[in-house]
């Protein structure tokens, strides 16, 4: 069935929307109330946390193996609190201190258990949860026998059947000149997502510095990941951001590449 009233596209819309607010909330990286922010200002190195917390640390291992460490939510937790600092020889410092702590290698899961080796490594779920969330509503919007849709949530897009008896139609914006685009894909059960330098960044300085941090040097600004997940396409394209000479899996596809 289709949303054939506007009460009802109402009522679906709200239950996405307060369970990715629920997922922001509960996981934010910033707000004090969460139970991200618990682990990461723990008082002892060894935290039990919920189910969903343990699965999305499982979630990140298995990614940080299959990218060969190139996902890292520990890399961008901890490396974080560089960003705080106020010239670019601070930042230099702070980075040179924390990267020997910046790695998930520092975490042992068990079950519900996280032990960290040390007080200094910090978790950011950023490049987890939000694809998640789009996952999560592509479900939710199934589960109330929506026959097609388009989620995005800030560029991370997702959709299902068709819009008006054609595919959906996604543009890739130009990371150089925002009016344009560099190409369009059309959309059918799948998901694209696109990481880069330009819209998030932070300036020290008067330099600007992004907030994906590099274990090293990658020439392109900008990478749009097609795959049967945003989970995925996330995942990957930032570790491809990361490290350019990652082979991806056979279901994910890069299709644009700046």
């Amino acid at each position: 069935m289709s949303a054939t009233t506007k009460a009802f596209a109402d009522e679906v819309s709200e239950i996405i929307y307060q369970n990715a607010k629920r997922l922001e909330q509960k996981y934010g990286f910033f707000n004090e109330a969460s139970e991200l922010y618990f682990l990461n200002k723990r008082r002892k190195n060894r935290v039990i946390v919920s189910d969903e917390l343990a699965g999305f640390l499982a979630i990140s291992s298995f990614y940080y193996e299959k990218t060969s460490h190139s996902f890292d939510i520990a890399y961008a937790g901890t490396m974080y609190s560089c960003f705080q600092t106020t010239s670019l020889k601070e930042y230099q410092e702070k980075k040179k201190a924390l990267l020997p702590y910046a790695s998930f290698m520092h975490i042992h899961l068990d079950g519900n258990s996280v032990e960290f080796s040390n007080e200094y490594t910090q978790l950011d779920l950023g490049g987890l949860v939000k694809e998640y969330a789009v996952d999560q509503s592509i479900l939710l919007l199934k589960e109330y026998k929506i026959q097609s849709a388009l989620v995005d949530f800030g560029g991370d897009v997702a959709a299902f059947g068709n819009c008006d008896g054609e595919k959906w139609n996604i543009g890739i914006q130009d990371p150089h000149q925002n009016e344009n685009n560099l190409m369009s894909i059309n959309l059918d059960t799948a998901a694209v997502c696109t990481s880069g330098h330009s819209k998030s960044f932070y300036m020290i300085d008067d330099t600007k510095i992004s907030h994906i941090i590099s274990k090293q040097k990658n020439p392109h600004k900008q990478i749009s990941v097609l795959a049967p997940t945003a989970l995925d396409a996330g995942v990957w394209s930032t570790s491809l951001l990361v490290n350019e000479y990652l082979q991806t899996p056979y279901h994910v596809k890069v299709i644009s590449c700046v």
